[in-house]
């Protein structure tokens, strides 16, 4: 047995050392938390008044690219000439000297396209009689005749279906979103992040989910604690809704160019259905119907989605246990964001599903959209 001789200094070491983790060591934690504090909120305080214009600047945006939406998914009507016109973009575009001088030029050539099918499917027929006679005269005149009526009502139909179209969204807008309602996205958004940090009373806060009452900083900082908002979900619920509806908007004008452009080529499968009897134009017609009625999908889940998030602004709606409303909030705002985007071709997968499908291949920049968005949010 060997006998440990603990020496002076090493007895005072340990002394210190647990005076200090007794004593010191939570004094200095306490003060090194009061410090940090004191410098954070100090940061708060001297860049929320740059976060607050930032945030702004990105709910006007959004209002702006609703407007936009609203726009090109040919719900609002189009001011031309300082006039106020009842025509939506589809109509005006489909109006256009320059669409109808593009339409009759390739129909004329159509019409020439046509009597030379017309003259190579009678020589078929001919020649085929004495042998099997698949496609008798009779049948190539009939085709003939429906490629004629074809030519004649074509310009009348599309027409006629746009404007059925346009009557059927300006209804659908009006019915859901009501007549007169100031209320955007960009009000609701601020509203529901904003009500937490109200200073003001719930009157004068429903002041602000309708107008764009935002806008007025000298209120707002007047209303609202605005140093305390929760930035970073401001910010990343506003660039995830940015995005989205920067995705639905391309998609629409993709859409407006891609019905331009089967307009203007529609001729050109009249004049081939002497070949092939019309299996050409039917698939024109199909595609051309399925753009015509994807508008539908969108339009109407942006107008249901401002009408339940007008709900979600009653804060008498409270679910029972320590769920906070505001998270509660936030994520139907993010979900019905990407519900917008996911929608915009429900119904065209249902009357054509082969035309749904491609034009979900054809939707590379609506995929790194979303890719981005879902980056953001789970702050990957």
């Amino acid at each position: 047995m060997e006998t440990v001789y603990l020496g002076f200094l090493d007895f005072l070491q340990e002394i210190l050392r647990e005076i200090f983790n007794a004593v010191l060591m939570p004094v200095l934690k306490a003060v090194f938390n009061i410090l940090v504090n004191m410098i954070g909120e100090l940061i708060i305080t001297m860049f929320s008044g740059i976060f607050l214009r930032a945030w702004v600047i990105l709910l006007k945006l959004l209002d702006f690219m609703q407007d936009v939406f609203t726009i090109f998914s040919g719900m609002s009507s189009l001011t031309i000439d300082g006039k106020l016109s009842q025509q939506g973009i589809l109509q005006y575009l489909f109006g256009l000297g320059t669409i109808q001088r593009a339409f009759l030029m390739i129909t004329g050539i159509s019409v020439v396209l046509c009597a030379l099918a017309t003259l190579i499917s009678t020589v078929r027929s001919v020649s085929d009689s004495p042998f099997e006679n698949k496609r008798p005269l009779s049948a190539v005149f009939k085709t003939v005749m429906q490629s004629v009526l074809t030519f004649l009502i074509l310009q009348f139909a599309c027409i006629f279906a746009i404007q059925m179209v346009t009557i059927v969204l300006h209804q659908i807008d009006l019915g859901l979103n009501g007549e007169g309602n100031s209320t955007k996205i960009g009000d609701t958004l601020f509203y529901i992040l904003a009500s937490p940090q109200a200073k003001c009373g719930s009157d004068k806060l429903k002041e602000f989910a309708s107008g764009q009452k935002y806008a007025d900083l000298s209120a707002v900082e007047q209303n609202f604690d605005y140093v305390h908002f929760d930035w970073i979900v401001c910010a990343v619920v506003t660039a995830t809704m940015l995005l989205i509806l920067l995705a639905t908007i391309i998609q629409s004008i993709q859409r407006l160019l891609m019905l331009l452009i089967l307009y203007i080529i529609s001729p050109l499968f009249v004049g081939y259905m002497p070949i092939d009897e019309g299996k050409s134009f039917g698939k024109w017609r199909d595609t051309f119907v399925g753009y015509l009625i994807s508008a539908f999908s969108p339009v109407i889940t942006m107008r249901l989605y401002m009408m339940f998030l007008r709900i979600m602004l009653d804060n008498s709606l409270v679910i029972p246990g320590n769920v906070s409303m505001t998270i509660v909030k936030v994520l139907f705002i993010l979900g019905g964001s990407f519900a917008i985007f996911t929608s915009r071709n429900m119904l065209v997968k249902i009357i054509n599903p082969s035309l749904g499908s491609q034009l979900d291949e054809n939707s590379r920049f609506g995929a790194f959209i979303q890719g981005m968005a879902a980056q953001k949010i789970l702050g990957k």
